[in-house]
């Protein structure tokens, strides 16, 4: 089950991010886990799995580019915890303050919503539009970890087919062969690439816009067309790509008629 977090605080100071807001939202996440129980944090931060999170960066009114906190207004970001017991520990904390640590300064706690999701849209799709709403990459681990900045049909739902075996439900094999044969294709594309600074020294490249994609005819399969849905619902909670537990990767999905 996902625990989703969308946390509201209103700004006490104006202040600029010297670096993509996603990150300061996963320092703050690393660091009210170890108020709650700093073993389990330094245990996901130092893990080379999949980490059971991702994350937004801060927003206003649905702008995800935000460079500054402007003081007295409201800005929002999102938490999504894969684990149940770990989601239930970050809900009992936050829903203990009225203040929240970010950016430096203490922020006021406006709201808290929490959603329990465990369940996923399935159907069978043939079109489709993903909306990349934050930049969005992805690796290949057998080139040397190189990076793409193309919504490459096989890397995106690879991608989001390791964290839902991870935390949901094992796929069958074939998918993922399907997938190689291109039973995803790209069929319209407006996309730019953003650059984003991560941390001192470490800068990422991904691309943000909208892509339609279509399951060609000749290589049709209904129950493939199910885990393809399942995939993107559950995309829209853990993100896709790299970096999603700084906000990268953060995607909506919209199914064409």
């Amino acid at each position: 089950m996902i625990v989703h977090f969308t946390i509201d605080f209103i700004a006490s100071e104006s202040r600029y991010f010297w670096m993509y807001s996603g990150a300061y939202v996963r320092g703050f996440l690393y660091w009210t886990l170890r108020k709650i129980n700093r073993i389990l944090a330094e245990e996901l931060h130092t893990s080379k799995g999949l980490s059971p999170f991702a994350t937004s960066p801060v927003f206003k009114s649905n702008n995800y580019s935000i460079e500054k906190l402007v003081e007295g207004e409201k800005y929002s970001f999102t938490i999504s915890v894969f684990v149940e017991e770990v989601g239930e520990a970050l809900k009992e904390y936050l829903v203990s303050i009225d203040r929240i640590p970010f950016l430096g300064m203490l922020n006021e706690l406006d709201r808290i919503k929490v959603r329990y999701v465990d369940d996923f849209k399935d159907e069978e799709i043939r079109k489709f539009r993903i909306k990349f709403l934050t930049p969005c990459y992805f690796r290949v681990p057998n080139l040397d970890y190189r990076f793409v900045s193309l919504p490459l049909p096989q890397l995106l739902f690879r991608s989001l087919a390791r964290l839902y075996e991870a935390y949901v439900s094992s796929l069958p094999k074939e998918y993922r062969e399907w997938l190689d044969k291109w039973g995803i294709a790209v069929s319209d594309c407006n996309i730019r690439t953003e650059k984003v600074l991560l941390k001192k020294g470490l800068w990422s490249v991904g691309f943000v816009g909208e892509v339609s994609f279509s399951l060609p005819d000749d290589t049709y399969n209904k129950e493939f067309a199910r885990i393809t849905s399942r995939l993107l619902s559950f995309g829209e909670y853990s993100n896709v790509g790299g970096g999603r537990t700084s906000g990268l990767g953060k995607i909506k999905y919209v199914r064409i008629e």
